[in-house]
């Protein structure tokens, strides 16, 4: 239930986000907010935005009316979901209608005290459709059916749109009637999807999601890390909690990505110390990775995987491999490596998929863009596998926490998706070049393969997010931009280039790009991450200063 929600004072940095998901569903009462899912790897928060979502809708206004569900396993029966589904959207319907918090909690209330209930408070509409429910008892997909149009049917009774609210929706992929999970039943979600005055917002595993019948038509929502302030403010305030003055240092802080669950179990173990100090912070995010809640997280998810002991050491084995490659990994190529048959390959590489551990694009599989879950894989690699001791495992992790090498500077900036903001972009860029006394030429070259770069995340992000996550790196000899926006497109695998509009591309004038960028800068790389897609252009620097040497040789 949705009551667990944190208190407003530690709900850090999503502000602006949840404002974003209350103006569109409060557009319900017109009809126009069709249904979406929130995406984001594991640990991100789209649970507790889901929960704050609930609290607003249900105290701040009085025209649409919020249903939450959480999903649970234990009810994958056709009969018992529907039945849990049904009172528990009655009951927080009629409690929204008198704001009646208790009647949010009775949610184990059986049908026939419902139905009396719904006869005190004269709501016709929920008598008719526990009748209507009560009737189709003996055809568990006809009642899962009424119980999964029961908020449209409302909507259209009473004239008060509904916004569902479904936490961890992919476990319904295991929805049976026999005991095998049955596909038919989450497609019955499909018409309830469709209802723009009952829109839906799911959460849960996305590659999951992805491959459940029902995912085509939600539109997709990224929740994004946390930034610098609020991850920092979110950490110092559970330490505070606890009694414990100061703070990790800030580039530790940023090594978690962001990830309110991975800030969470750093912050109570760090608790450990009345007074951490530096090296104290350092020990407590080896100890998460390696023995701490962090860890057993992630194992328990490869165990429930690959249950079998030489299948599991196999995954780590091949998942490590992934991670460390240069290129992305191929079934054909992971076969090979591991002397198993194709199929063996991916069957166990599409289970790294779909639980989010490795990332995957038309048969090809990559590292995830999560440095904490490549240190968690790396410790378990290194103990199951390797037989190292935990000091070894330390040894191998704390090279990582030390600040970067003098010399690398960096620069981050978001811009909003307006007219001419590419120009913004090159802009900063040249100004960049001006301040370090970088090669004028590479970055001129680059400017322009940054400029096409903008101009395709605008092109391409269908409106999901609306900003461009610009960085820019120099480090010595080489300069990195990384631009990364909300789009989906990403590669064809015998190409290596995103796929996008194929019409867009056939139109004269169009499609050069990806021309432009791999023209004027050194190297391209596409990459999908938790936000969408990043292109990352790199310069030699050194390179561009030799050529403009020799240039400079033969003119003289």
């Amino acid at each position: 239930m949705p009551f667990s929600a944190l208190p407003e004072k530690d709900f850090f940095g999503r502000q602006d986000e949840l404002a974003r998901l209350y103006k569109r569903f409060l557009q319900a009462s017109g009809g126009s907010a069709p249904s979406a899912v929130l995406s984001g790897p594991r640990g991100i928060g789209k649970t507790e935005l889901l929960k704050q979502l609930f609290g607003l809708l249900f105290w701040k206004q009085g025209a649409v009316a919020p249903f939450y569900y959480a999903a649970n396993p234990a009810l994958l029966s056709s009969s018992a979901f529907s039945r849990s589904y049904l009172v528990r959207f009655i009951c927080q319907r009629l409690a929204f209608e008198k704001k009646d918090q208790a009647l949010l909690y009775q949610d184990g209330m059986s049908v026939e005290n419902l139905s009396v209930l719904a006869e005190d408070r004269d709501a016709v509409w929920a008598q008719e459709i526990l009748e209507q429910y009560a009737h189709s008892a003996g055809d568990p997909a006809a009642a899962l059916r009424i119980a999964l149009e029961a908020p449209h049917r409302s909507t259209l009774t009473t004239g008060v749109p509904v916004v569902v609210l479904i936490d961890d929706f992919h476990r319904l992929q295991g929805l049976h009637i026999d005991g095998a999970p049955d596909s038919r039943l989450v497609s019955l979600f499909e018409a309830p999807f469709s209802f723009r005055k009952s829109p839906h917002l799911v959460t849960g595993n996305l590659p999951e999601i992805q491959e459940m019948p029902v995912s085509s038509g939600l539109e997709r929502i990224p929740v994004q890390p946390l930034g610098s302030e609020a991850a920092s403010s979110k950490v110092l305030s559970l330490l505070r909690e606890r009694g414990v003055e100061g703070g990790p240092p800030p580039l530790l802080l940023d090594y978690l990505g962001g990830n309110p669950f991975y800030l969470g179990c750093f912050a109570r173990a760090a608790c450990e110390k009345n007074a951490p100090g530096e090296k104290d912070f350092m020990n407590a995010y080896i100890h998460e990775i390696t023995e701490g809640a962090l860890a057993l997280f992630w194992s328990s998810i490869v165990k429930g995987l690959f249950p079998n002991l030489a299948t599991r050491r196999t995954a780590l084995a091949i998942v490590h491999k992934i991670y460390h490659a240069a290129q992305p990994l191929s079934c054909r190529r992971i076969a090979t490596s591991f002397a198993m048959t194709e199929g063996q390959a991916e069957t166990i590489a599409h289970a790294l998929y779909s639980a989010g551990i490795v990332r995957g694009e038309f048969g090809v599989f990559r590292a995830v863009d999560d440095r904490v879950l490549l240190d968690v894989i790396d410790g378990l690699y290194r103990k199951e596998i390797l037989a190292k001791t935990a000091h070894d495992i330390e040894l191998d992790i704390l090279p990582k926490l030390q600040p970067e090498e003098e010399g690398v500077v960096r620069f981050d900036m978001t811009l909003p998706m307006t007219k001419e903001a590419e120009l913004v972009a090159a802009q900063s860029l040249d100004q960049i070049g001006k301040n370090l006394r970088l090669n004028p030429d590479a970055v001129g070259q680059l400017q322009i393969a940054l400029i096409e770069a903008c101009i395709n995340a605008m092109e391409h992000s269908k409106g999901a997010d609306n900003r461009i996550y610009i960085s820019v790196a120099v480090d010595k000899d080489r300069l990195e931009v990384s631009i990364e926006s909300a789009g989906q497109e990403f590669v064809v695998q015998e190409t290596g280039e995103p796929f996008g509009d194929r019409e867009v591309a056939k139109t004269p004038g169009r499609g050069w790009g990806i021309k432009l960028m791999k023209r004027f800068a050194d190297d391209v790389r596409f990459e999908k991450t938790a936000r969408g897609t990043r292109i990352v252009l790199v310069k030699n620097l050194r390179a561009a200063a030799d050529v403009r040497r020799e240039e400079t040789a033969e003119r003289e």
